[in-house]
């Protein structure tokens, strides 16, 4: 799996972090999420530097600062409105998203499958293909890739699972999943596990 972050195809589900379309493209749009959380960013690198070293001596520099703001707010109301918009700049250059690690791109999947899976103890294949590739990011995608991206991200496909009264039909089951959000991962399961190379479904290109 490939850790490009234009690569639409890592995006499963598709969740751009500001907007719609691409992920670059929404990351760099002025969205007030991102404004948001560098606003939030920025409070945090403040708090940060006062709690330092020479704690008192910053505080009275933020308290002569804060006064000399208000001294402009009321002289000079422009000036303000100039800061405003840079710290508002200063503040969306601060909330650009970090680009996802393969871990994480991972992680969206096996999160995906599992909200998929509801409160229901397994899932058909066949309802994860169907529920994937209704994304626009995965609609180039036949089974045979989506099986490799699976895999790829360590989730166990069950040659026969049941749900309710339907059984004998390949899936995922919950504790698989639960097992792989979870902190300490544990042993991969053995038995009747299909590792997503079966000759039935046809050939499997890299994901």
């Amino acid at each position: 799996m490939a850790t490009d972050p234009e690569d639409d195809t890592l995006e499963l589900p598709p969740v751009p972090a500001f907007g719609r379309g691409r992920p670059r493209w929404a990351a760099n749009r002025i969205h007030p999420r991102r404004i948001a959380r560098g606003n939030q960013a920025l409070a945090k690198r403040l708090r940060a530097w006062v709690t330092t070293e020479n704690t008192p001596s910053r505080i009275a520099l933020l308290g002569g600062a804060a006064l000399i703001t208000i001294r402009t707010a009321n002289q000079e109301p422009r000036l303000l409105t100039a800061a405003a918009a840079a710290y508002t700049v200063f503040a969306w250059r601060a909330g650009r998203p970090v680009p996802p690690t393969e871990d994480d791109l991972k992680r969206r999947v096996v999160e995906g499958v599992s909200h998929l899976m509801g409160d229901q103890p397994a899932v058909f294949l066949r309802d994860v293909y169907d529920a994937f590739q209704a994304r626009p990011a995965a609609q180039h995608l036949d089974d045979a890739r989506l099986r490799a991206v699976l895999v790829h991200c360590g989730i166990t496909i069950h040659k026969a699972v049941r749900i309710g009264e339907t059984t004998g039909r390949s899936g995922i089951k919950r504790t698989d999943l639960d097992t792989l959000l979870s902190p300490e991962p544990a042993d991969t399961p053995s038995g009747d596990v299909d590792a997503g190379h079966d000759g039935g479904e046809g050939a499997v290109d890299p994901a």
